[in-house]
């Protein structure tokens, strides 16, 4: 009897170790474009914080969960956004080192998340992998140690999806009943969790057929993985000026401009190293010198085909390589660049103390002029949205689309973020 009392008691303390281990929930933040609910992230971490840096540790585990709302969201979509973000809120060194990582994550996503699906990314800090998971079904891992913090400043980086997304995501805990209460009704059926069984299943028939006549010596060799996706595109949001500074050319030293241009800079010399696509140089700095095309307003109806885009499937993608992630990102980074030099807060705005987020999809044609602008979330002020759609007008046109990209037309998202100083 005595034994049984001591294995029950062993038994007690591990579950508890193993209880106080387990990620807590540090926020959750709602993601809304076109003014439909797409879906709720969180962060989970064993230590809460309101601090970003304080998230970063990679000695604890950490999860980043994605809960979907929307009837349907495709996956390339909501993967492309990620890795918009991503290019932005990391280093140029640290985008080439994972750019092959990068192409292993975008590669998981593919059809379409549906309304209760659970998109999980788990950071075990003991091995340093992470693991993407949908539904409780593995992706695939990725054993990097720092990849994990890649994904990470995506979403509490300098240039988040919006203020509120951010702030949301730290708030240590403190997450409102509401929007709790929706997030953890979110979960997939019975029905959905078998079909995507089914599917895995079937994918690893398949690689395992193709991989049979397969020679040990070629298996055995390094490979440039091309991934069916199509580009990602970046976007940035500047830092404000001061409000006794409304002049454009002061918003230059903001952080997330300095930001952009390190990135640019250290991606470029990143890559030299690389073979670059059709084996030409990049055109980087190219200013088309037309005039800028007078652009409309975005209609309802125009607004509408975008919503209703979600009905229809995707376009085939071009392949993606590590070598096509850093020239995309290179070409963005100047976008970005070149549009932040034409922003500035409105005076009107700073006297009243009005602030918040703005988030573009802005199109270019190869020549860099603006086809379309249309707002993916707007601030409750009509000063700053009208400014911001209007520094997109300023700036056009846009250094042309290099060659190489291959594309007839350039879409990039533009969160700009208008923040009085303390």
């Amino acid at each position: 009897m005595k034994s049984i009392k001591i294995v029950f008691s062993l038994w007690v303390l591990t579950f508890a170790v193993t209880a106080s281990a387990a990620p807590l929930l540090n926020g959750l933040a709602l993601e809304q474009q076109f003014n439909k609910e797409l879906y709720i992230a969180a962060i989970y971490s064993e230590s809460l914080s309101t601090d970003s840096a304080n998230l970063y540790n990679t000695e604890i585990p950490r999860r980043l969960e994605v809960r979907v709302l929307a009837k349907s969201l495709p996956a390339r979509r909501f993967r492309n956004q990620w890795m918009e973000s991503i290019a932005i809120n990391n280093r140029g060194d640290t985008l080439s080192s994972q750019a092959e990582d990068m192409v292993t994550f975008a590669n998981l996503f593919r059809g379409r998340l549906h309304r209760g699906d659970q998109l999980a990314v788990d950071f075990a800090a003991d091995s340093g992998i992470t693991t993407v998971s949908l539904n409780g079904i593995t992706l695939g891992e990725i054993a990097n140690p720092d990849f994990f913090n890649t994904l990470l400043r995506a979403w509490i980086g300098p240039v988040p999806p919006s203020t509120d997304f951010r702030d949301g995501l730290l708030s240590a805990g403190d997450v409102p009943a509401s929007l709790r209460s929706t997030f953890e009704s979110l979960e997939p059926s019975s029905e959905r969790i078998a079909e995507l069984q089914l599917k895995q299943i079937g994918q690893e028939e398949a690689l395992a057929a193709a991989q049979a006549p397969q020679k040990e010596e070629e298996l055995a060799k390094p490979t440039m993985v091309e991934v069916d996706l199509a580009p990602p595109t970046m976007t940035l949001t500047p830092a404000t000026p001061a409000a006794s500074a409304p002049q454009a050319s002061e918003t230059l030293t903001s952080e997330a401009l300095e930001v952009a241009e390190e990135v640019t800079e250290q991606v470029a010399e990143a890559a030299d190293s690389l073979t670059q696509v059709e084996g030409e140089p990049l055109e980087l700095e190219g200013e088309n010198n037309s005039e800028p095309t007078q652009l409309a307003a975005s209609s309802p109806e125009n607004m509408a085909a975008v919503d209703m885009d979600d009905e229809f499937e995707e376009e085939d993608e071009a392949p993606l390589t590590a070598g096509m992630i850093l020239a995309r990102q290179i070409y963005t980074s100047n976008l970005l660049r070149h549009t932040f030099r034409h922003i500035r807060y409105p005076k009107r705005a700073q006297e009243r103390g009005q602030e918040g987020s703005v988030r573009l999809n802005v199109v270019i044609n190869p020549r860099g002029e603006v086809i379309d602008i249309q707002a993916i979330q707007e601030s409750r002020f009509g000063t700053l949205n009208r400014e911001a759609r209007a520094a997109v007008e300023r700036a056009a046109p846009y250094p042309a689309v290099p060659a190489q990209l291959g594309e007839e037309s350039f879409s990039f998202s533009l969160p700009i973020t208008f923040n009085l100083p303390d």
